[in-house]
């Protein structure tokens, strides 16, 4: 072999293993360190647009929302019944969970009961038709 040949061969083998190493573990260090700040850049962008698009929200829309709400249960709660005499009478829906408290209360409170009076108690006999007085 010539001195040629030689250099050439030289030249083809493998560098020096230790710069190999460093320029992997640089470039590794490098992709982790670009990974966790996209992250991070990523995650602060999104808090802030959550705090801008909902949490920061004036609630002015929001207490509109709720007023015509109120007004629309106010509509629909009430409701007319014609009586058979051709009165009407107004009544208001209540939901049953809110029914079902009030009885509970009102089982809760003392019985309502007539006064007791020492005074029997007269009983008219109902008047039968065709009878004669």
């Amino acid at each position: 072999m010539t001195t040629a040949q030689t250099d050439i061969l030289k030249q083809l083998d493998d560098p020096e293993p230790g710069s190999t190493w460093f320029w992997s573990l640089a470039s590794i260090v490098v992709f982790v360190v670009i990974v966790v700040a996209a992250s991070a850049f990523y995650f602060k962008v999104d808090s802030f647009e959550v705090d801008a698009k909902i949490i920061d929200q004036p609630t002015l829309s929001l207490e509109q929302l709720r007023a015509a709400q109120r007004e629309e249960l106010a509509v629909y709660s009430n409701y007319t019944w014609t009586l058979p005499d051709g009165k009407t009478a107004t009544y208001t829906r209540i939901p049953i969970d809110r029914a079902m408290e009030m009885v509970v209360q009102d089982a809760k409170t003392a019985p309502r009961t007539l006064p007791v009076t020492n005074k029997p108690v007269v009983v008219q006999p109902a008047i039968q038709p065709g009878a004669q007085k």
